[in-house]
């Protein structure tokens, strides 16, 4: 039996996946984020090996007998970090049978396979990517918690928290977030700015307020189900913006979603498929197929058995 690896590797947690070469599971591993602009490479390197000494050991599988490993890794589009994270890699794959990639290609190919469609990733960050018939690729958004991640965890999380504080001053309409905060969460409104802006406080420590944003809409808060529905618009736009690059949005698609934001569900879904029907009604928004992971075992077992497909970023 032959061997494959995938990794997904994102700001808040890295997954390893072992498969057979029919892409059959055969052991996966969870472990910290690896993403090393914001965990450092170190950090991110460690992870890395703990998901896969975890899958290894699951699957019973010796890592001299990975024919191929594929590594799906948030922050690695820029050249420079890119090569960071494969020579922090090589040690632990001498051979050089590895790939690393950013973790939307992974995600991509695990949410609809090798064919034309557009994957919306929302987790700590959000970002749209996607591809046409003819193996183009495009992108929208993914440019950070600073610049974008518009519709992500972290968006919702920091629009929420903007809320409690604009209400808790007077300054913005009652929210039940107010409450919820306090009584779930045991912190202050006056507490909020400390935990934000404390060195140690990361984008995927803010973005697990997301969670709040979620309950007050759940129990009917409008101010929170503004919130959701701005954030479904947002992801919205990033699908259309990468459909529209790839000349596909005349015609059927499938758009699947991916990431923790999703737990809001309809609150989230039906802004986002209002938006992207309007201007691409044939577009087919589901679930995605498989996880990142396997898509990146995926393109582990299309690597060993074919050259490096050539890509035509729009």
């Amino acid at each position: 039996m032959t061997y494959f690896l995938g990794v997904d590797g994102g700001a808040s947690k890295t997954a390893a996946l072992v498969t057979d070469d029919g892409g059959k599971s055969l052991g996966d591993g969870v472990a910290g984020p690896s993403n090393h602009l914001r965990v450092g490479i170190e950090t991110a390197a460690r992870n890395i090996e703990r998901a896969v000494n975890k899958a290894l050991v699951n699957a019973d599988v010796a890592s001299r007998e990975i024919v191929w490993a594929y590594c799906g890794i948030a922050g690695a589009d820029h050249p420079a970090h890119r090569q960071e994270i494969v020579d922090s890699l090589n040690i632990f794959f001498p051979r050089g049978n590895f790939t690393v990639d950013n973790d939307a290609r992974i995600a991509l190919t695990g949410a609809i396979g090798f064919g034309s469609g557009v994957v919306v990733i929302a987790g700590t960050g959000s970002v749209a990517y996607g591809r046409n018939e003819s193996g183009e690729e495009a992108r929208a958004g993914g440019w950070g918690p600073t610049l974008g991640d518009e519709g992500s965890a972290y968006g919702i999380a920091r629009a929420g928290l903007s809320a409690v504080l604009r209400a808790y001053d007077g300054r913005g309409p009652a929210t039940a977030m107010l409450d919820i905060i306090g009584r779930d969460y045991q912190l202050a409104p006056s507490e909020i700015p400390r935990f934000v802006y404390a060195t140690t406080t990361h984008a995927d420590d803010i973005a697990r307020y997301g969670k709040l944003v979620i309950e007050a809409a759940e129990s009917g808060d409008a101010v929170a189900d503004a919130i959701l529905r701005d954030a479904g618009r947002e992801l919205g736009a990033c699908v259309l913006a990468v459909a529209q690059r790839l000349k596909i949005a005349d015609r059927e698609f499938p758009v699947a979603y991916v990431g923790g934001a999703f737990n809001a569900g309809e609150l989230l879904l039906a802004p986002m498929r209002e938006t992207v029907k309007a201007k691409a009604p044939r577009a087919n928004i589901a679930p995605p197929q498989r996880t990142p992971a396997e898509g990146a075992a995926m393109m582990a077992i299309r690597a060993a058995a074919a050259p490096r497909p050539s890509r035509r970023a729009l």
